[in-house]
């Protein structure tokens, strides 16, 4: 087998891995939330106080499609939008408690999945596959 059609593989492999991993991390307690919603959630819990246009530009799609996403959450209690005392026009995301306990459930199924794959990999295995995942995310393909 050729080493094209052997990374293609791989990256099928890889892309089924996924999306286990994103049926776990809707399962139980976070089953009523997207997945968009908990990435939004993930990313502002990582970048406290960050803006609507921010999150835009760090998800690189338009203000008005984060700002349809930022309402949903804000009616569901998940976060706050915090208007500046400096700059009445800006406003800053952040987690409400309820928030931050999604959070608290979103990181313990991300514990749950790297525990296996420790149980999986050895430290060198473990070692190499974080070089090629930077390697990979680096060089923005």
């Amino acid at each position: 087998m050729n080493k094209e059609l052997e990374l293609v593989e791989s990256m099928d492999k890889l892309s089924d891995l996924m999306r286990k991993f994103q049926t776990q991390l809707r399962s139980g307690d976070l089953k009523e939330y997207t997945l968009r919603q908990l990435y939004y959630i993930e990313l502002i819990d990582k970048n406290q106080g960050i803006s609507v246009s921010e999150l835009a530009k760090k998800l690189e799609v338009k203000k008005s499609t984060v700002s349809i996403a930022i309402n949903q959450l804000i009616d569901l209690g998940i976060i706050n939008k915090i208007q500046s005392n400096q700059d009445k026009r800006f406003y800053s995301l952040q987690l409400t408690p309820k928030g931050n306990q999604i959070m608290e459930m979103h990181k313990q199924v991300h514990k749950n999945t790297i525990k296996k794959i420790l149980k999986i990999l050895n430290p060198e295995e473990v070692e190499n596959f974080v070089k090629i995942v930077n390697k990979i995310t680096v060089s923005k393909i």
